[in-house]
């Protein structure tokens, strides 16, 4: 029934629907399904343990935390005494 319910979620642009873009892109569709089956599981766990209704925090929310990851890498970075410099170039 989650895996249904995964299914359903898969043509809406919310924060479920990019998770599991996200892991098919890797490991294809039916291990995506089953992912967001227990993304949706964990969600109503959280939901019935707290009481607090869920918040959708937006199809980005991923690519913000890794923003932030990054941002504190740079601040460790900066507190070790080195000195970084940011450029948009990447190098292998």
């Amino acid at each position: 029934m989650a895996v249904e319910c995964a299914l359903s979620t898969s043509r809406q642009n919310n924060r479920i629907s990019s998770h599991q873009k996200r892991i098919a892109k890797r490991q294809g569709k039916k291990k995506a399904q089953v992912a967001t089956a227990h993304l949706i599981i964990t969600i109503a766990y959280n939901i019935l343990k707290t009481g607090e209704p869920y918040e959708e925090l937006g199809p980005d929310y991923v690519q913000q935390n890794q923003q932030d990851k990054e941002l504190k890498m740079i601040e460790y970075l900066k507190r070790k005494g080195y000195t970084v410099n940011l450029s948009d170039q990447q190098t292998a």
